[in-house]
């Protein structure tokens, strides 16, 4: 009977070890996607410089040196629209967050599965792409143009945009960027919360004027506070969409709306 009881033991012991053996695999293996993408999007921003800071105090008089010279004072980005499509034709724009601290490039596919799994160089990988809807125009003309981008829990891609549920965020910095080649377009933002999958904010289409009137309406009356922001039948919302890891069924949902459009 002792004999049969050490032998359960030890196939006791061996299934725990397997098991343990299994978990350590797994988590080693998220370890290592997380890590690839975030070395990946780091070094993608290679293909952005950001704006420069005016220093009075290293000048006098009316020198100005060849760097003062060369910076537009904008405080914008400048984009590597080239560079970046050497490297993948389907990059169609770049998003910068600054409250959260989000700067990505922007793609479209010819659906919405393949960047939900493969980074902007190809690469098969969890973090995917910050993406737009394949519905839309991809030059943001429609009159929602909704962009995707996972809930990463180590608070890359748009792992942070949920963020913005605290009002006093918003009222800091109210405003996301989107780069395109020769432009730059300026959001606003009107409404933020957690919606159902597949909701009205997912609409891409309106057929009649009063379709985008319900639209606007439906969303800021979702909105978990009120912004303020009046909204007319010509104004264009982009929609930024990402997981709530607590509830399958539900995204969270930032609306934008196009303030200004810049040259550059």
């Amino acid at each position: 009977m002792r004999k049969k009881n050490d032998y359960a033991s030890l196939i006791l012991l061996l299934a725990s070890l397997a098991v343990f053996a299994f978990a350590v695999w797994k988590l080693f293996g998220i370890y290592a996607e997380y890590r690839q993408g975030a070395e990946t999007y780091e070094e993608l921003q290679d293909y952005i410089e950001e704006p420069k800071e005016n220093d009075d105090s290293s000048t006098s008089g009316d020198t100005t040196s060849e760097d003062e010279t060369e910076d537009d004072g904008s405080g914008y980005l400048k984009v590597d629209f080239a560079g970046l499509k050497k490297v993948n034709p389907d990059v169609i724009a770049w998003i910068q967050i600054p409250a959260l601290d989000i700067s990505y490039p922007v793609v479209q596919g010819k659906d919405n599965y393949y960047y939900l799994h493969h980074m902007f160089d190809g690469q098969e990988n969890k973090n995917g792409s910050i993406f737009v809807d394949y519905h839309n125009q991809p030059d943001f003309s429609d009159k929602n143009t909704i962009v995707y981008g996972h809930n990463m829990k180590n608070g890359s891609m748009f792992g942070t945009l949920d963020r913005y549920q605290d009002q006093s965020l918003y009222q800091e910095y109210p405003c996301f960027y989107i780069y395109m080649p020769g432009s730059m377009l300026e959001y606003q933002i009107i409404s933020c919360y957690a919606g159902r999958n597949g909701s009205a904010g997912y609409t891409y289409s309106f057929p009649e004027p009063e379709d985008f009137q319900k639209f606007v309406d439906t969303v800021l009356a979702y909105s978990g506070y009120d912004t303020g922001v009046i909204i007319t039948d010509s104004d264009h919302i982009v929609t930024l969409s990402t997981c709530v890891n607590t509830d399958r069924n539900y995204r969270y949902l930032v609306h934008g709306k196009l303030v200004q459009k810049t040259q550059n």
